[in-house]
């Protein structure tokens, strides 16, 4: 199956065993030190997420030469082709609330099974996180929907993405602090040339 990117980044899985293991570790002890490891983890992953690829072809209005098996030339309506991906949707049994699927690895990707063909993208947790925001009909996603089964809520990413832009606000204001409590920063020194 061919992998494709969210976006330019080289996709990189080394993180998702790490996030396993702060899944189990906060499923046997459940405390918020766990839950923000978990959370932490899942920050720094990419994820497999699946969609079905469609094409679709618009004519244009205009003609162009288009050559046949024998070589002849003869005019044809050109012809534009799109293509987009439709994430692929599961629902919560009890509430019927959907969800992205999305998983750490093949081996949990192979669990999905559908009848619709799909391809899988490599995608970071901030882009799952601003594609379910964009998508209001969305409750979230859910991390290896047959096994760790841990879901994102829309709710959840808010709040992650409030804490992260406070922390990011915090540590440039430190870094602007600091620049001004070093030594000689600020500190202007004139030459008097006037001998008394």
């Amino acid at each position: 199956m061919p992998e494709l990117r969210a976006n330019k980044e080289k996709p990189n899985f080394d993180n998702n065993p790490k996030l396993i293991e702060a899944i189990t570790e906060m499923r046997a002890n459940f405390n918020a030190d766990n839950q923000n490891k978990v959370i932490n983890a899942a920050l720094r992953c990419t994820f497999y997420v699946p969609a079905t690829i469609m094409q679709q072809k618009k004519p244009t209005g205009q003609q162009e030469v288009v050559f046949d098996e024998n070589n002849r030339a003869h005019m044809q309506e050109k012809v534009d082709v799109q293509t987009s991906a439709r994430f692929i949707l599961i629902s919560n049994n009890k509430t019927n609330d959907k969800y992205f699927p999305v998983f750490t690895d093949k081996e949990e990707l192979a669990k999905l099974k559908t009848d619709q063909p799909y391809q899988a993208f490599a995608m970071k947790f901030g882009d799952l996180a601003a594609i379910t925001e964009q998508n209001p009909a969305v409750k979230g996603f859910v991390i290896n929907p047959f096994h760790e089964n841990l879901p994102f809520t829309q709710e959840m990413l808010t709040s992650i993405g409030q804490t992260l832009l406070k922390v990011k606000k915090e540590r440039e204001a430190a870094a602007n602090s600091a620049q001004g409590e070093q030594p000689g920063a600020g500190i202007t020194h004139t030459v008097n040339s006037d001998p008394e």
